[in-house]
């Protein structure tokens, strides 16, 4: 039985299916979801709990002995199996199909992995759990939901609605949820009555991101060109920023270009960012950007952070460092290409 993530809770408060399998991308929803299946558990006398962690060398006997034997403390035990991945092998689908037909009372069987190719999602032991288990599947949060999942989860937590501080979050933390929980945590924290203080917060916030990619990015919109490098060469020794560097500019460069598109049918201004949730302390930035830049050039920016993708891929032949300082000048204005 498939069961939608915003349902789980109902279900759970009627009725508690023997087996729950919980998959998907993002872990810390997976992991959001097992909790809640331990806490009704609990509540349903399932004290003692045991964990394997499952992968392709797993011995399935061990598993089969777990759930034969009895338990001298609690007569109901949950047993959860983590997945490593979807691939688990002859005898690991022989073993599940078996288990999920075959499960005793007084056990709760709670298996989890992340995300699930189709072809695995077809496989017999999957199957096999759709007729006997409880299905939960989380799908990725995409980046246009970001901003109402953050807002979500910040009331939630109490915090007032408060949506220049969502798109904070979803700007400084990039789609890492955890990073994301860990910011709407922070808030909770420190404001328990829920009222944020919206400027100090996000002055708090810029100060922190100067020194970051998102800092880089917003000194290059900025048309500092100075400042632009003087981050670029701080950070760029690090082997993870090229990458981060150019997925982060990807987006924000298709997102001026949605805008400058908007802008050129004729919109406002105001209505453009608007509807792009561009927070206050980033309007004048993109503003700025936009009158700068016109839609021809980010374009051919767009163009070559693509081919600085392949290339960090091994797809091209260009130099991912130099070709990002290059498009990091340009796009603070400093070495314009011909328009």
């Amino acid at each position: 039985m498939k069961i939608k993530p915003e349902q789980l809770s109902y279900q759970l408060s009627n009725n508690l299916e023997p087996i729950y399998f919980v998959f998907g991308a993002e872990i810390l929803l997976v992991e959001q979801t097992l909790t809640q299946i331990r806490g009704a558990a609990k509540k349903n006398g399932f004290v003692e709990r045991v964990s394997f962690e499952i992968d392709g060398n797993f011995q399935w006997n061990i598993l089969h002995a777990e759930i034969a034997s009895g338990s001298l403390f609690s007569p109901k035990r949950i047993i959860e199996c983590r997945l490593r991945s979807g691939k688990i092998g002859i005898k690991g689908s022989k073993s599940l199909t078996e288990i999920a037909s075959t499960l005793p009372s007084d056990i709760l069987l709670i298996i989890s992995t992340g995300k699930l190719d189709m072809s695995q999602q077809k496989s017999k032991w999957f199957k096999s759990l759709e007729k006997n288990a409880g299905i939960v599947q989380h799908w990725e949060v995409k980046p246009e939901q970001l901003v109402g999942w953050i807002a979500n989860h910040m009331a939630q937590y109490g915090l007032e609605p408060n949506m220049e501080v969502a798109n904070s979050i979803a700007f400084c933390t990039e789609g890492n949820l955890l990073a994301t929980m860990q910011e709407i945590q922070k808030l909770n924290m420190t404001y328990p009555d829920g009222v944020i203080d919206t400027k100090a917060y996000l002055e708090q916030t810029y100060q922190q991101s100067i020194y970051t990619v998102y800092g880089l990015i917003d000194a290059a919109l900025s048309g500092d060109s100075q400042q632009t490098i003087k981050i670029f060469d701080s950070m760029i020794e690090d082997t993870s920023v090229p990458i981060q560097l150019n997925n982060s500019l990807y987006r924000e460069l298709k997102s001026i270009i949605g805008m400058a598109i908007e802008l050129q049918e004729g919109k406002k201004i105001d209505t453009v960012l608007q509807s792009h949730r561009v927070w206050s302390k980033r309007k004048p930035i993109i503003t700025g950007a936009l009158k700068r830049h016109p839609y021809q050039y980010l374009q051919k920016l767009l163009l070559s952070v693509g081919r600085i993708d392949r290339s960090i891929k091994g797809m091209d032949n260009l130099t991912p460092r130099t070709e990002l300082r290059t498009v990091m000048l340009n796009l603070s204005g400093k070495t314009q290409w011909a328009q």
